[in-house]
This record gives C-alpha cells, sequence and structure tokens, in this order.
C-alpha cells in the first residue's frame, strides 16, 4: 500500500487527497508490485530488519521504531486474514553485525505476541557501534534465499523493511576490519573513512549487493528516522539504496525496472507510523486525505470522507494531527457522531451495528478498525473529524484510510491454455475473485468495476491487451496477440479498479463513491517458442556452488527439436559478489553441429556449465541465449533468453577450522565459538507443530507430474496420517520409513536445517537448497511443515520418482493449492537436476568434487567423504558410520 500517485479529489467540503509530506510519500510502484506478487502467489516473506546503532538513543530514545513496527505487523496480519495471503515473517538486526533474532515464521493472530515479543527487544537494543550497510543488506539477502521459491516459474515474493536512524558509519577501533574491506583497518578516522567508500561501492557497483537483491526479486522498503544529529542528506545512500534512483549525489546500482524499492523520511514517531503504514497493505493502497481541525464541534471543512457499500469488508484509519488533545470523531452516514478519547487503553465502541476498535499510537495518532458490512449504517457516507476542545481550528489533520474489497482480478483459464510465441489469437477469459478464490458475479457490485489487462515481456517491454473493460464485460474473453512476443518468461497484469456505490447524505445530496486502489495479479506466463521448437524451462539454476571452476547442470528440453548454446553472445550477468572475476556460461553444444536433437513429445536435456574464477560468497543472477529450432530446420533457429543463478559459497578452510576448534578446546578464550554451535545446536530443531505427511507416486511427463495417469491433485481422502514425534520440538522424525534428521551444518551462524535419510534413493525437495552431500539427500528448513520433497530410484525408470508433501494440521485450502501448485510447477526440472548432480553427464562439467575434498569437509551434521584424524577413526575417503558432530547426542529431543 502507497499513497496514490494521482491524487482524487473530494467532493465536498474543502478536504483534499494529499501525500503526507514529500519526503515520506514515494511513489509506491514497488509496493504495488509486492501486492500483485502477492495477489498471484498467495504467500510471501517479509523480513523485518532493525537497526541497533547507538545513536538511537537520542534520535529515538522512546523506541518510536518498536512502537511502529508493532503497530506495522498488526496490520498485516489483518492485511493476510482479509486476503486470503499467507505472509512469514523474520525479524533481524544490525550493526557492526547482523544477526536474526526471529527465524521465519508464519504471521497469524496466535504467532503475533511471538513476534511482536522479538521486536520487543529492540527497544534497548541500541549499544551497536557500527552502522553497517553492506552486513545488513548481504545478511537479508542470505536469510531471504534459503526461502522456497514461488510458483509457476515465478520468483517467490520477498520484501525487506529496512528500519535506520542514519547514514553507513564505523567507530575507529584497534585493528578491526570488515570481510569486503579485509586490507583496511579501521584504527583511524582515514581507515574510517577509506572503508565507509569501500562499502559503498561494494553496494552501489553495478551488480553489487543492490543489484544481487534486486536482480532476486527482493523488495526493499527503507524507512530512515532524520531525528537526533541525522539530517534528511544522511539518506541519500540509503534512499538510493532502496530506489535505485540518484539521491543528491548517490546513484546505487543499474537495476532500477521494476521499481526495487520505496524509502520513507520520518522525524518523530507519527511520522514512523505513516512510513509503516504505507506498505501494511500491499497491493491495497490507502486513500490519503488532508483536512483542517474543527473548533468544538463538527464542521464540514475537517472531515476526512469515504463511501462504504456491501461490498466493502473492512476499513483500518490512520489519522493524526499536528497537535496534541484533540478529539477524533466518527460521524455515520445517518449523522450518529461518537467521539474516540485518549483513555489510554484500546476503546471499542458501536455506531448503527458497525463494530469500532481504536487504538491511540501516539498523543497525536490514532488507528481505527471498522468491521461489519450486514450493520444497518454500514453502508452510506462516513467521515472522521479531528475537533479541537479548546476551540483553535488552526491545526492540520491527516488520514490513510484503507477500504478492503478484498476483490481480485483473475484468468479463469491459466493453468489449461499452452502459450507459444507468434500466436496472434489466445483467448483469455477474465473474472473478479474474493479472497479464498470464488468466481463473484461482477454485476453483483454496487459501485462501479473495471478491469485492465497488460502483457510485460522479459524485456520489461508493456503491452496494452485491454483498458477499462465495464463490469457488465468482464465475462467476455480478451485476445493476447503473441505475434512480436519473443518466447521466455512474461508477466500478465491483471488490474481491477473499484468504485464504491453512490451515497446519499442524509440532507438528500448524493455523494461520490469512493475510488479504491487498483489492485493488480501478476501471472508468470511461459511464452514457448513457436509449435514445433522445442520447450526450455524457466530458469536454469546451478544451486549453491562451493569453491571455484566449472558446475554444471542438465537443463531439461522437451521435444520436437534442436537446441544448442553458441558461443555468442556471452551470457549476460546482472548481479554477482566482488572478486568473482568473469563468470562464463558454456555447453559442449556451442553449435548448431552439435545441437541436442529431442523427438516429439520426448524430454531430454543439454549440458551447461557455469565458470567460477574464484571462491567467494554471494549470489549471481544473469541470463543466457539458447537457441531453438525445429527438427531437420536449423535455418529457423530462434534465441530464447533463459535466466539464470547461482548461490556461490567459499568453502571452509578445514585446516583452519579444526585448527581453531583445538585452540578453543584447549586454550579456552575460544568458548565463545562453542557457545554459538552449542546454541545453534539448541534451536536446530523441527518445531512442534501437527504435522501431517503422505507419500505419492508418481510419473514426470514433460513438464507434467502425473499421479495414477492424471495430472497431479489433492483428493478428499488425503494428508490425513499425523506424524508422532511433534509434541516438542524434535531432531528426528519417521515418516513411513524416512528419517527427517536436523544437522547444524559448519558454520557457528544462521539456522540449521533438515536432511531426508532415504536409503539408496537420492532426494531433492522444492525448498533454496534443495539438496545435500554427494548422494544427494533432500534438503529442507527447520520449519519441513507446507514443504515437498522428491525421491528418485537412479537404478529405475528416469521418469518415476515419490513425490512427499510435509502439510500443518493448519494449513487450509489457500496454502494446500499454493504447495500443490508448486510441485506441479517445479518438480520436473528439481527431478532432471536431481539426475545430474547424481550421475553426471560424461564429459559435462561440473564433476562433484573427489571423494575427502575440502569442499565436501562437514564436521557438524554432514556427510563427509573421509574422516578427519583429529576426531578418530575411519580410513581415507570412507564415510563414517556416525559422521563428527559433538552436539549429536542419543536423543530426539
Amino acid at each position: 500500500m502507497a499513497v496514490a500517485a494521482t491524487l482524487l479529489a473530494c467532493a465536498a467540503g474543502g478536504a483534499v487527497v494529499s501525500p503526507m509530506t514529500a519526503a515520506a510519500a514515494p511513489s509506491g510502484t514497488a509496493v504495488t508490485d509486492f501486492g500483485a506478487c502477492l495477489a498471484s502467489q498467495r504467500s510471501g516473506d517479509l523480513l523485518l530488519m532493525i537497526d541497533e546503532s547507538s545513536s538511537l538513543q537520542t534520535s529515538d530514545p522512546g523506541a518510536a521504531r518498536v512502537a511502529s513496527a508493532e503497530y506495522l505487523v498488526g496490520q498485516l496480519a489483518a492485511f493476510e486474514n482479509s486476503s486470503g495471503v499467507d505472509l512469514n515473517v523474520a525479524v533481524a538486526g544490525f550493526a557492526e553485525r547482523y544477526s536474526v533474532d526471529l527465524e521465519w515464521t508464519a504471521l497469524d493472530d496466535g504467532t503475533l505476541p511471538a513476534i511482536n515479543g522479538a521486536l520487543d527487544g529492540f527497544r534497548t537494543r541500541n549499544q551497536g557501534i557500527d552502522t553497517d550497510y553492506w552486513l545488513a543488506l548481504d545478511g537479508a539477502r542470505e536469510t531471504l534465499a534459503a526461502r522456497t521459491a514461488g510458483v509457476d516459474g515465478a520468483g517467490s515474493c520477498q520484501a525487506v523493511a529496512w528500519f535506520s536512524d542514519g547514514k553507513i558509519d564505523f567507530t575507529s577501533r584497534g585493528d578491526t576490519r570488515k570481510p569486503y574491506a579485509p586490507e583496511m583497518s579501521l584504527d583511524s578516522q582515514a581507515g574510517v573513512d577509506q572503508v565507509v567508500r569501500t562499502a559503498t561501492e561494494s553496494i552501489c557497483r553495478p551488480g553489487g549487493v543492490a543489484d544481487q537483491l534486486r536482480s532476486s526479486g527482493v523488495v526493499l522498503f527503507g524507512i530512515g528516522l532524520a531525528a537526533g544529529t541525522a539530517s534528511p542528506a544522511d539518506f541519500d545512500v540509503m534512499r538510493s539504496i532502496a530506489t535505485g534512483e540518484p539521491s543528491g549525489s548517490t546513484t546505487c546500482g543499474a537495476i532500477s525496472s521494476p521499481s526495487p524499492g520505496d524509502f520513507y523520511l520520518a522525524q518523530n514517531i507519527d511520522e514512523l507510523l505513516f512510513a509503516f503504514d504505507a506498505f501494511s497493505t500491499p497491493g491495497q493502497s490507502p486513500v490519503a486525505r488532508e483536512a483542517g481541525v474543527c473548533a468544538q464541534i463538527v464542521c464540514e471543512e475537517g472531515k476526512h470522507r469515504f463511501v462504504l457499500d456491501r461490498s466493502i469488508g473492512s476499513v483500518a484509519v490512520l489519522g493524526s494531527a499536528d497537535t496534541e488533545g484533540l478529539i477524533p470523531t466518527l460521524v455515520s452516514p445517518l449523522g450518529d457522531q461518537v467521539p474516540l478519547p485518549d483513555t489510554g487503553q484500546e476503546g471499542r465502541t458501536d455506531i448503527g451495528g458497525v463494530s469500532i476498535n481504536y487504538r491511540w499510537q501516539s498523543p497525536r495518532t490514532i488507528s481505527i478498525e471498522m468491521t461489519n458490512a450486514s450493520a444497518p449504517q454500514w453502508q452510506g457516507l462516513w467521515s472522521l473529524v479531528f475537533v479541537d476542545p479548546a476551540g483553535s481550528s488552526s491545526a492540520r489533520s491527516k488520514s490513510n484510510i484503507h477500504i478492503s474489497g478484498n476483490l481480485f482480478p483473475a484468468w479463469k483459464g491459466q493453468h489449461t491454455v499452452a502459450i507459444h510465441s507468434g500466436e496472434s489469437s489466445v483467448p483469455v477469459d477474465l473474472a473478479i475473485v474474493d479472497s479464498v478464490r470464488s468466481e463473484v458475479d461482477p454485476e453483483a457490485l454496487l459501485g462501479k468495476a473495471a478491469l485492465s489487462v497488460v502483457l510485460i515481456g522479459q524485456d520489461g517491454q508493456r503491452r496494452t491487451v485491454a483498458s477499462g473493460i465495464p463490469k457488465d464485460r468482464i465475462d467476455q474473453p480478451v485476445i493476447l496477440d503473441l505475434t512480436d512476443v519473443p518466447a521466455g518468461q512474461a508477466t500478465l497484469r491483471l488490474t481491477l479498479d473499484v468504485t464504491t456505490a453512490d451515497a446519499t447524505t442524509v440532507s438528500g445530496q448524493t455523494e461520490p463513491g469512493t475510488p479504491l486502489a487498483p489492485q493488480s495479479v501478476d501471472i508468470s506466463l511461459a511464452i514457448a517458442p513457436p509449435i514445433g521448437f522445442p520447450t526450455l524451462p524457466s530458469k536454469i539454476d546451478f544451486g549453491t556452488v562451493e569453491g571455484s571452476g566449472q558446475f554444471g547442470v542438465d537443463v531439461p528440453v522437451t521435444g520436437p527439436g534442436c537446441v544448442w548454446l553458441p558461443e555468442s553472445p556471452p551470457a549476460s550477468v546482472l548481479a554477482s559478489p566482488d572478486g568473482a572475476g568473469s563468470l562464463t556460461v558454456a555447453s559442449s553444444t556451442a553449435g548448431a553441429a552439435e545441437c541436442v536433437q529431442v523427438e516429439e513429445g520426448q524430454t531430454g536435456s543439454i549440458p551447461v556449465s557455469l565458470s567460477v574464477p574464484n571462491s567467494v560468497n554471494g549470489v549471481v543472477n544473469g541470463s543466457v541465449s539458447l537457441m531453438v529450432a525445429p527438427a531437420g530446420e536449423l535455418d529457423r533457429a530462434l534465441p530464447v533468453d533463459v535466466p539464470f543463478t547461482a548461490a556461490l559459497e567459499k568453502p571452509l578452510d578445514k585446516s583452519n577450522f579444526i585448527l581453531a576448534l583445538v585452540v578453543a578446546l584447549l586454550l579456552g578464550p575460544g568458548i565463545p565459538l562453542l557457545l554459538l554451535y552449542g546454541g545453534k545446536w539448541f534451536t536446530a530443531r523441527i518445531p512442534a507443530r501437527t504435522l501431517k505427511a503422505q507419500q505419492f507416486p508418481v510419473t514426470v511427463s514433460g513438464a507434467t507430474v502425473l499421479r495414477d495417469g492424471r495430472p497431479f491433485a489433492l483428493t478428499d481422502r488425503d494428508l490425513i496420517e499425523v506424524v508422532r514425534g511433534l509434541e516438542s520440538p524434535a531432531r528426528q522424525l519417521d515418516i513411513g520409513g524416512l528419517v527427517l534428521r536436523t544437522h547444524v551444518g559448519r558454520s557457528p551462524v544462521g539456522a540449521g536445517f533438515v536432511v531426508v535419510e532415504s536409503g539408496a534413493r537420492a532426494g531433492a525437495s522444492g525448498s533454496t537448497p534443495s539438496m545435500f552431500g554427494p548422494g544427494p539427500q533432500a534438503r529442507l528448513p527447520l520449519a519441513v511443515h507446507n514443504t515437498w520433497f522428491v525421491l528418485h530410484d537412479l537404478a529405475g525408470p528416469a521418469d518415476a520418482a515419490t513425490v512427499v508433501l510435509l502439510v500443518g494440521d493448519d494449513a487450509g485450502p489457500t496454502v494446500r493449492s499454493g504447495l500443490v501448485d508448486d510441485l506441479r510447477s517445479r518438480l520436473p526440472g528439481v527431478l532432471s537436476d536431481l539426475r545430474a548432480r547424481a550421475t553426471p553427464p560424461s564429459g559435462s562439467p561440473g564433476t562433484p568434487a573427489p571423494s575427502g575434498s575440502a569442499d565436501s569437509f562437514d564436521p557438524f551434521g554432514g556427510s563427509p567423504q573421509g574422516s578427519s584424524p583429529l576426531f578418530g577413526g575411519g580410513s581415507p575417503g570412507v564415510a563414517p558410520s556416525d559422521p563428527f558432530d559433538p552436539f549429536r547426542g542419543g536423543s530426539n529431543r
């Protein structure tokens, strides 16, 4: 939700719609995009990242940042309940280091206390000695990268709410060095200045940390608190990081489209509340109003007007004035007036059957919730008025009014229509649906409704398909013309504009209805090459690669036709870590003569390798142009741009690790390292939530997942078996002979994970990373609920597998449907990657590291290829029966 870009005029009383302040009212394109993604995917992730630097002691002594963040989370929970979207929230802090304080948690009324508890801890977290943007942003990237990908080939919906009270800065001290500036010391002011420049350059260079986040689809909502010693100019770098636009003398990154994010500047708690409120209902912008204040009694010029009808489910209002001591008053359609005084606690009242809950967020700002659309007085003209009992009328007031119709545009046949480049007439059947995705008759809407359709190509070009279709014609198909649209991943954006029904005032006058924020839905559209050409996946994922060298995958291809990767043009790299070197993508099929031939209806693969010159940490995102041609007609070849991604990981130095551990054990000062590992081991447990699981034999035919010969689907008799052992958090579960076991991993920081032990079968999950070890085995996050993995017998048929669904008992139809959609769209590619990793193609780059290599060393819950001579036993190159883990015990708890 952002402040509307187009200001809406109010019909009466002199009140106008206006932005909160020029600094705190960005165009909101990014929050609209995030909302469109959530409306399509029906799930998403939001990381709350909060500054902990010591300057907060003067800039925010009252912890307004915490109150505002808690308000945001409460509004998001209400948005989730009304919109049918599932949100996951994590909380992290940053200063001289980045740390996750609350792991990913499903946001709902039951988890709100835990999330608010994590936020509340930041009231006293103001002792940090640095404001290190680089560690914060890179940490956020890693935290979000571990989440499950989206459905239908789309990226997952991810955002960061990033709060800071100042510019990037460091405290001069000792011989301290940062990972992005290892040759520079912070032992002088000159050194500090040099590290600031280096961090800013690393973040903002083309392809740097900012572009790594943007190219991964992460949206940044930056909130700057310009209080204390901070000035607005101090936030030029933060603003440019968030928006991708020049700010002052700073231009950050090369990717500015689609909009990377929004930035909001605040100077006190009231402006902070409005800044956080700006994205509290993603994709459903509020009606922003500004008016005067009434002296002693309600007056026309002080009214913030809005019109409701029965199609509106709820209303949330954030109202504020520029002075204290005022009394907000709600005026109902029949003229009833109800004052909402500050009593120091949450208030509840009723107007004509409409339930009103309100809370004073500060001495000047109040939040109001209105529900019960069936109440007699719900429909009609409402007003919020700030009244000054002292008799002054010189103050000003403003409001954000969130009117939730929870109506969404939809494409009824999106999963049944094959889309090919070059087709001139593809019918699209449109509809309006509610929050549970049940179809709504457009003619039943009391007000106005219009629907628009825009096709956004992989190159970002926008093509208008239809504009302003009135509600009485929404049921008529529109036509997609793909004559000049290239093959590749595209987006079909559906936008629904709704205006509530006109109202009649108590004086008999007509009050125009209130236009609601346009509601967009982004539908991921895989445009295949013309009929007769082979089909490629929507993305090439090299997974997590350790160290330097060449890393290969087999890219699935569905026939008929021929595919090859030409030597020119080279791959386009959008973002990569510092020091990675010149990254290249190649294949043994470098020309038409070596192309991979695939028959009609068959599935093959083309080997592709990523060359990484230097060992670094970070993400690589880019695209590569593959050539496709019909069988026997190489002269008709067409290029298809396919995005690729890889997570680069610097391998652990085995010798240094063992030496550090021995020193820690023998000398004592290294005990904090052991405490970190111990803390990580303690938290590496599967959450104690009821879990249901079921194994499904499937067959993968091309890009289709079949169950009993039909496209994969669930029945009412599925997923009824409860997994035992989760009465409390567990380290091990047994699911029909499969063992899910938690692992700590090598690093003393970060979250643990779960590995599926499945005997001789190889495995991979729908999560990221999806595989573990040389087997490989399926890897899952600790929160295994609402995930899936696949098991495959390498000695059996290539198209046969077993899928295992893990579903929380509280997962409703939306969650289950999203999980099935994700499985159907991604399983073919996951299975292909699994087979490629388990059985590398002959002569293909990317053969796994040899046994006993440093790359495979994992002393904490891994599957090392050789045992350490320091910790006992085993012949070189033979995995011990119980790999070394100093924190593993026999207990399941």
